[in-house]
């Protein structure tokens, strides 16, 4: 706080100057250090991310090719592991109620649940067909989940896996 005298009366006032400086410096200083802290703890921030297949993307998994549980969902609704048909749903595709996926939900999420390859592994690849309803895909997912597998990954674009095999 300064006094300083304004026609023979005193005028107290603060000097915000000297806390400006020190603000100032603050941030620098936390901006020169903030780059420098993320590189050394670089692993301890690490966010780990599967990204979608495409073309470009080189982390490819050949479904008639790897060991991993691929769970296929069919246009009609038929849900298979490899060859094996866990659930067949075509016919209540049509159907107008909301639940109308329940008892496939159900009965999918029984026979997950059984099945020691997929329990061994704890983790599941869906490929749907993109004909399907979302909502059908949605409620699989959160059937799986619930059968106790911890780690969904999504084979996207069957297109791609369609002109792979008119190439070989």
């Amino acid at each position: 706080m300064s006094m300083s005298q304004n026609n023979g009366q005193m005028i107290s006032e603060v000097n915000v100057t000297p806390m400006v400086d020190i603000m100032l410096v603050l941030m620098i200083v936390f901006m020169v250090s903030a780059p420098m802290i993320e590189k050394e703890n670089k692993d301890k921030r690490a966010v780990e991310m599967d990204l979608p297949v495409t073309k470009e993307n080189a982390n490819r998994i050949d479904p008639e090719t790897t060991d991993k549980f691929i769970l296929t969902i069919d246009k009609n609704l038929k849900v298979r592991a490899g060859e094996t048909l866990l659930v067949d749903c075509s016919s209540k595709k049509d159907l107008p109620e909301k639940d109308r996926f329940e008892s496939c939900f159900e009965t999918l999420g029984e026979k997950l649940g059984k099945n020691e390859k997929l329990k061994e592994q704890g983790e599941l690849f869906l490929l749907a067909d993109t004909e399907i309803p979302y909502g059908f895909v949605v409620g699989a997912m959160a059937k799986i989940k619930r059968a106790g597998i911890g780690k969904i990954g999504m084979i996207t674009n069957p297109e791609y896996l369609e002109e792979s095999k008119g190439k070989k």
